[in-house]
């Protein structure tokens, strides 16, 4: 029988937290508000994506888990496997453990794979929670994640935070209506045991609580701004459109090629291309650059290290984010932590981060090609307007968005 079905009570009552202290045999003296555990705390995060694997929400997990650990808390990871990257392994003080879930593709899962990995995750989940002694569950995605946090609440009455993420909240991805339709009351089941709901913006707040209804707080995503930074550079650089990300649909790098092609045709500009990452898209992006004789000027280079992405950021004129919907976007994040200007679609999630004329630019999703261009050429042609935005770029994220304090409000939460 379903764990949806035995009767667990719609809130987190005191009946489950005595479950979790007699299972956790930890503390037995009561404590105050103000005094402090007697030993850290142990996080579990789920996700179904880590690093290499995945993109944003992977990159943030990974983030999230160091800053953690760099508070004192002990951090395990639960996972994919993919190829060689399986079983319990150490990286950087976070105990990974990754679970078989037939996942084929490094930047991609499919809806098997997802079910795959919920299979293997509730497996383990008791067995790893009960060895490392775990007391608090952050979860990526309401599904998978979620699923795997609720049964493991079920199990063993351990609370449990779900981070929002964007494509599992109703009305981003209008190709999977009919599984959100059909997961509605699993969903709101996982939603409605958390101890609380995070997702990292307010556009995606709204949806949510448009879809469900459950409060919403805002947790936003972060940035290393000592790692992601800028340097000085020549005044008279080549004009360098960047894209870095999936290459899926959602982020519109299409539109990244066709302002190329603009820039190129309308203003006369020798400008380039750098394509980093890939997905599903590369091979139609791959044609359109064909077709339209750009071969010369773009560069598909795939996933790159972290250290040639910042590089690549330091090296751009602009990075071009003209994507459909977001959670809050660590690409970005990253490119004005590096002073790098954002090219955006006018989204509230990028909205949040980017302020036309201020960091960056700002256009609708069906604004034509030739506007954008022209207002980059603009842009690449005015080098103190350029110096301006790049300072304003990164002062404005180096003092809002650290992960020590978007840890520090996970662990409030709780």
């Amino acid at each position: 029988m379903s764990f949806l079905h035995l009767g667990v009570p719609s809130e987190p009552h005191k009946s489950v937290r005595q479950v979790k202290y007699l299972a956790m045999h930890v503390n037995s003296e009561p404590q105050t508000p103000n005094s402090k555990p007697r030993t850290p705390r142990t996080y579990l995060l789920i996700n179904y994506e880590y690093p290499p694997l995945g993109g944003g929400a992977a990159t943030a997990s990974k983030s999230l888990a160091d800053a953690l650990v760099s508070k004192g808390s002990r951090v395990v990871v639960l996972t994919s496997a993919y190829r060689h990257l399986r079983g319990a392994l150490d990286e950087g003080g976070v105990t990974v453990i990754r679970v078989p879930a037939w996942r084929a593709s490094i930047h991609r899962s499919g809806m098997i794979q997802m079910a795959a990995y919920i299979v293997s995750a509730c497996w383990h989940a008791s067995r790893i929670a009960r060895k490392y002694q775990v007391d608090r569950v952050l979860a990526f995605f309401s599904i998978p994640g979620g699923a795997v946090a609720r049964w493991l609440q079920y199990r063993r009455g351990i609370p449990y935070v779900v981070s929002l993420r964007g494509g599992d909240v109703p009305g981003t991805e209008s190709d999977l209506r009919l599984f959100y339709g059909l997961l509605a009351g699993f969903r709101r089941n996982i939603l409605r045991h958390a101890r609380y709901i995070s997702a990292p913006s307010a556009g995606l707040k709204q949806l949510s609580e448009k879809a469900d209804p459950f409060a919403i707080r805002v947790i936003p995503n972060a940035v290393d701004c000592q790692y992601f930074r800028p340097e000085p550079r020549c005044e008279h650089s080549a004009l360098t459109l960047l894209s870095v990300g999936r290459l899926h649909r959602q982020k519109n790098v299409s539109r990244t090629l066709e302002i190329l092609l603009a820039v190129r045709n309308q203003a006369g500009i020798p400008a380039t291309a750098r394509v980093i990452g890939d997905g599903p898209e590369r091979q139609s992006l791959e044609d359109f650059v064909h077709r339209q004789r750009l071969d010369a000027a773009v560069s598909f280079e795939g996933w790159l290290t972290r250290t040639d992405v910042a590089a690549a950021y330091r090296s751009a004129t602009v990075l071009v984010h003209l994507s459909s919907y977001e959670g809050l976007s660590n690409v970005v994040l990253e490119a004005l932590a590096s002073g790098l200007p954002v090219v955006a679609s006018r989204i509230p999630e990028n909205m949040e981060l980017v302020e036309s004329d201020r960091n960056g630019l700002l256009f609708d999703l069906d604004d034509p090609p030739p506007k954008i261009a022209e207002a980059i050429v603009r842009l690449y042609k005015s080098p103190d307007l350029w110096a301006q935005m790049s300072q304003q770029a990164r002062e404005g994220v180096a003092a809002r968005y650290s992960w020590d304090h978007v840890a520090e409000m996970y662990e409030k939460g709780f």
